[in-house]
């Protein structure tokens, strides 16, 4: 908790120069701290905590970029397809269906109150502190449930990337 607030606007003033998006750099700085409380006992002794500290967050914000961009490529190269056959939409229909109920099982993972923190965050795009204001809840409690939510979801990731790119093919009309 001291490390936590003893660096965590240097952490966001330096966060803020590696990558414009100051959502982004909340993310991250919220999942290093998460991360290093869950490795706490792993961790390696660290006589400059503060370089330790930033170099984790480079780290961690160049990864979120990069997944991004990766994520970004792979929707673009199945948008750049032909047109599909006959037998390729009945697949993809099928598949669609089977996508929608995974994703609604996925959704029953996660708690009521990360449900909607997630809708706020991610679909309504509002702020950490916005969300607080509007659920009665400390910001750091959004920060919480956000992780926890993510983290959930994460061991889904393959899932949900394949059903965001068969979502994204299927509004483009292929």
């Amino acid at each position: 908790m001291q490390l936590y607030d003893y660096h965590y606007q240097s952490l966001y003033t330096f966060g803020c120069r590696v990558h414009a998006d100051k959502e982004i750099v909340k993310d991250c700085i919220h999942e290093l701290f998460c991360e290093l409380w869950e490795n706490r006992f792993n961790l390696p002794e660290v006589s400059q905590e503060k370089s330790y500290l930033f170099t984790y967050l480079k780290r961690k914000i160049i990864k979120t970029w990069q997944d991004a961009q990766k994520a970004t490529d792979t929707g673009l190269s199945m948008l750049e397809e032909t047109e599909l056959s006959y037998e390729a939409v009945l697949i993809k229909s099928q598949t669609d269906e089977e996508s929608k109920v995974r994703l609604q099982q996925l959704l029953r993972r996660i708690s009521p109150l990360q449900l909607k923190i997630i809708e706020y965050k991610y679909f309504e795009l509002l702020s950490y502190e916005e969300i607080a204001l509007r659920m009665d809840l400390s910001p750091r409690t959004v920060y919480n449930q956000v992780y926890e939510a993510i983290k959930t979801m994460r061991k889904h990731l393959k899932f949900i990337l394949n059903l965001l790119l068969i979502l994204v093919s299927g509004t483009t009309g292929l």
